[in-house]
């Protein structure tokens, strides 16, 4: 027992050391190959104190025009929030397995909106602006096709997690087809639905924040403009608005859902129930029928120009097919990019989130004021997207995948030390008593009990934001951080469809890779 009690250690400890060696490795060559220079990191430590000195004085004189791009962009994140949710909810039927007419659905609609899915939002819009022109058109357009790939991808598994003896139970009582759906499915769904919007709704108002820099509405037209203009008053304003907004979104999001949960309507009588159950069934329809009606009182979109726009998005569709496979050198350098801008901003993300996490956790930290500091900080990490902190990072290395390494890193540490922060906050009590109780201090807790038992959760987190690395990478190159967002960007412009269509197709190849190699890494260690 005891001889094979060592081996099992030992072998832990094998295992430990060959994972830390592959993640060194990885470590080491994905900074070559972003090209990462610690002298010249440290020669652009003062042009960028000197800029971020300078975003230290707001220009409150600046706030109303800001206040004006801002509710525009939420404008455009809710009302595409609310047409890209009730999309889903039909498709999501048409393709889960145990809700569909035909087995044909969801084998053929599922891998395409698999691979709609691995195109970035700011891709979307830049392709949608090309059509129709500037304007919250193209921008409502693009965060409605987002907002309906993720809800019905929730929407998916909710459904088809659906017990199979309740649809079942339905059936041998004669119920039929629409009455299954009524009473077994559709309940489901609604019990969902507020949770899904607030999560599509968050991923799109910090995504509507950036959309401007395509020219597709919002705040973002006026942080490229103030950003080419070295505003950087301007620019402070705007963040210390953005950052206030996003933080209260997100204290709302989660207000509205815990009390939803607990939300009980007592139906007195027959008719009572009647009502709420109607306006229940009528509400979604109805906000979808007054946001259109919004969209048409607000853009500047003629009826002609529309018209036209779809003529184009046969024509660029059309050749789109037609891949221009002498492309493919380029593609592949701007993919190999991507692919280590990922790798980098992830390792690092995910070394800098162990250390922070246990700074930021309640039930570990030294302090209650530093845990309070540091989850400060890690919020402001992660409000702000990518894009925005890889322009402070040019002041000081200049344009290119490093600086595009070193934005994302910082966001997927503020994001994943989020999340496993609340992951070490939630471990059951028992674990850091045993080891208090031999002496241990809150670190060896978090050591030695915390990090053992909520390891499959890290990786969890780790691997997620892995998959979700590569189509942010995708997109720094928008503004010269590097990648294949730069290739995109350039070819959009020159309307390169050709190329653009190899260009989408790598990158989704790219993405689906990813994700099964992550899923099983998952199978593996998780």
């Amino acid at each position: 027992m005891m001889n094979w009690y060592k081996r099992h250690i030992v072998k832990g400890k094998i295992q430990s050391l060959l994972t830390g060696t592959i993640i060194v490795i990885l470590l080491i060559y994905s900074g070559y190959m972003v090209k990462w220079d610690f002298v010249k990191i440290y020669q652009g430590i003062p042009s960028m104190y000197n800029l971020i000195q300078r975003m230290f004085y707001p220009n409150f004189a600046y706030i109303n025009e800001v206040m004006t791009k801002l509710l525009e962009t939420l404008e455009i994140a809710f009302i595409a929030s609310i047409l890209g949710v009730f999309l889903a909810i039909p498709m999501g039927l048409l393709t889960a397995a145990n809700t569909t007419p035909t087995k044909i659905f969801p084998v053929l609609l599922n891998p395409l909106f698999s691979l709609l899915r691995t195109i970035p939002n700011l891709i979307w819009a830049a392709l949608l602006v090309s059509l129709f022109s500037i304007g919250i058109f193209p921008g409502i357009i693009a965060l409605t096709i987002t907002a309906f790939l993720v809800s019905l991808k929730l929407f998916r598994e909710h459904i088809e997690g659906i017990e199979e003896n309740s649809l079942n139970s339905l059936k041998a009582v004669g119920a039929n087809s629409w009455q299954i759906l009524g009473e077994g499915i559709l309940p489901i769904i609604k019990e969902h639905l507020l949770a899904v919007f607030f999560i599509v709704l968050e991923i799109n108002i910090r995504s509507a924040t950036v959309l401007g820099l395509v020219g597709a509405g919002g705040i973002g037209q006026i942080l490229w403009r103030d950003l080419n203009h070295l505003r950087y008053d301007n620019i402070a304003t705007l963040l210390l608005i953005l950052f206030i907004t996003i933080g209260f979104i997100d204290l709302l999001s989660l207000v509205v859902r815990n009390y939803s949960k607990k939300i009980h309507i007592n139906f007195n009588n027959l008719g009572r129930y009647i009502f709420f159950t109607r306006l229940a069934r009528f509400s979604i329809p109805f906000l979808v029928l007054l946001s259109v009606i919004y969209i048409y009182s607000k853009i500047d979109l003629t009826f002609a120009r529309f018209i036209l726009g779809l003529e184009q998005g046969q024509t660029m569709i059309l050749r789109m097919t037609r891949l221009d496979w002498s492309y493919l050198p380029q593609t592949l350098k701007g993919i190999k990019e991507s692919l280590f801008i990922t790798l980098f901003a992830t390792i690092v993300g995910g070394i800098n989130t162990l250390f922070l996490s246990y700074l930021a956790a309640d039930n570990v930290s030294p302090s209650r004021g530093l845990a309070i500091t540091t989850k400060f900080i890690i919020n402001i990490l992660r409000t702000f997207p990518p894009i925005i902190t890889a322009v402070i990072f040019f002041r000081g290395v200049g344009p290119g995948p490093l600086a595009g390494a070193m934005a994302l890193s910082l966001y997927t540490t503020g994001v994943l030390t989020k999340l496993y922060s609340e992951v070490v906050e939630n471990t059951h009590g028992n674990i850091k008593d045993s080891i208090l109780v031999v002496g241990g201090n809150n670190l060896h807790c978090y050591r030695h009990g915390i990090i053992p038992q909520t390891l499959p959760n890290y990786l969890s987190l780790l691997l997620y934001r892995l998959e979700s690395n590569i189509r942010t990478s995708s997109i720094l190159g928008v503004i010269g951080a590097g990648g294949i967002g730069s290739l995109l960007t350039q070819n959009i412009t020159w309307r390169n469809w050709e190329k653009v269509g190899l260009l989408l197709l790598s990158m989704a190849l790219l993405v689906m890779i990813i994700d099964r190699i992550s899923y099983l890494i998952r199978k593996i260690f998780v």
